[in-house]
C-alpha cells in the first residue's frame, strides 16, 4: 500500500464517477534510500499504484490492472521540491470492469497520467 505511506492522504473527495485527492509526500519514507540515494525520486509503480488504491477506496473493493492502454512518465517527483500532489481520478464501469482515466499533479506540472482498466480482485 502506498496511500497512507508514501502518499498521505490529506483531502479524499468523490462526486459520481471522478475522484479528487491531495497527498503529502512522506520525504523520509524508506524507499528513497534506494530510490534514488541522494536524489529520491518517487518510483514510477507507486504512482499506479496511488491511483489504484484510491479507486479501491470508493468504490470499496479489491482491484487488479488488467491493462494499462497509455501511461506517461511526464516529470520526475522528487518528494523534496514536491510537498502536496493533486490526483484526479475518473473512471467508467464497463463489461465488469473499471475504465479509468487519471493524473497526478502540482500546480501546472503534470507528473504522471494513465488510462488503464481494472478489474474486480476475485
Amino acid at each position: 500500500m502506498v496511500l497512507d505511506s508514501i502518499f498521505m492522504v490529506t483531502q479524499f473527495a468523490a462526486e459520481g464517477t471522478q475522484i479528487k485527492a491531495s497527498f503529502r509526500l512522506n520525504e523520509s519514507h524508506e524507499i528513497f534510500e534506494g530510490h534514488f540515494p541522494g536524489q529520491p525520486v518517487v518510483p514510477g509503480v507507486c504512482m499506479m499504484q496511488s491511483v489504484k488504491e484510491l479507486l479501491e477506496r470508493q468504490v470499496g473493493k479489491k482491484l487488479t490492472f488488467a491493462e494499462a492502454d497509455n501511461m506517461k512518465f511526464l516529470t520526475v517527483m522528487d518528494p523534496r521540491e514536491n510537498k502536496t500532489i493533486q490526483a484526479d481520478v475518473s473512471y467508467a464501469m464497463k463489461d465488469s470492469a473499471f475504465h479509468v482515466n487519471a493524473s497526478l499533479f502540482a500546480g501546472s506540472v503534470t507528473f504522471f497520467k494513465l488510462k488503464a482498466t481494472l478489474n474486480i480482485s476475485a
